[in-house]
């Protein structure tokens, strides 16, 4: 089981979501993606639903204002 951080912090969609498909299909079964956002569509919408059509655990809080933290996870 590995965990593999992601900064996304800056980047707007579709470059937010793009990252996150190319990180997560690495991902192994039982590893985890942290992905840090500060895009509110991509960290509320975007990327949830995309862990929703791949079937990835997918937990997004806020940690700051206008800060992100999504875990994915296969």
């Amino acid at each position: 089981m590995a965990t593999k951080n992601l900064d996304i912090t800056g980047k707007v969609c579709p470059y937010c979501l793009l990252a996150v498909q190319k990180a997560a299909s690495e991902l192994s079964s039982g590893d985890e993606l942290i992905v840090t956002c500060d895009h509110p569509p991509a960290a509320t919408s975007t990327i949830p639903q995309y862990a929703e059509d791949n079937n990835l655990n997918c937990d997004a809080k806020k940690t700051a204002p206008g800060l992100w933290e999504i875990r994915l996870s296969k």
